[in-house]
């Protein structure tokens, strides 16, 4: 029974396994993000304007990392309340069976 609850199959693993990939997941896109905003720092206008193609390309690549990483937060935050909530009905469960 405590397998059932705790165990690698129960809804609280796949719940930590759900936070824990949407940790790295946005880790590893916040370092793209960084990454990016770090390159576009230049002041060299004559630079930039020559790299203007591959900079369109880099700013839907930003856009469409932004959007990725608000749709981790969000998946995070939605695991994060769900884990929670089973973890709150545990709790409830074992205090009324010890009440």
């Amino acid at each position: 029974m405590i397998k059932g609850l705790f165990g690698n199959t129960s809804l609280t693993a796949s719940l930590r396994a759900g936070l824990e990939e949407t940790s790295s997941t946005h880790k590893a896109i916040a370092r793209r993000v960084a990454g990016a905003l770090s390159s576009s720092s230049s002041t060299d206008f004559a630079t930039d304007l020559a790299k203007a193609g591959q900079k369109r390309v880099q700013e839907a690549d930003l856009q469409r990392d932004m959007a990725e990483l608000a749709d981790t937060q969000l998946r995070y935050e939605a695991d994060a309340k769900l884990l929670q909530q089973a973890y709150g009905r545990l709790r409830t469960a074992i205090r009324d069976t010890r009440g």
